[in-house]
């Protein structure tokens, strides 16, 4: 059975995610930088950064494109931190 995740913790998402080797996707930049930092091994955090400001924001077909581009590099999710942000093209 799979635990309820509502309402956890971010650790909890985190070791869940970690247990089960998934990536993790967040809004909660911040708070998972600094899981990664500490817990370096896991399946990969694409984080993205909000201004809170919708002309600004990824919407959810930039967050959709941006996971492709990262993806098209070849780079390693796994163990990244990666700032969906920053591959907008």
């Amino acid at each position: 059975a799979i635990p309820s995740l509502t309402g956890a913790s971010d650790d909890i998402h985190f070791a869940h995610a970690s247990t089960t080797q998934q990536a993790m996707l967040t809004y909660n930049a911040a708070d998972f930088l600094q899981l990664h930092r500490q817990h370096p091994e896991h399946a990969g955090i694409l984080a993205v950064y909000q201004d809170n400001d919708p002309a600004k924001d990824m919407t959810y077909a930039d967050i959709v494109r941006a996971i492709g581009n990262l993806e098209h590099t070849g780079v390693p999710i796994a163990g990244g931190f990666w700032s969906l942000n920053a591959f907008q093209w």
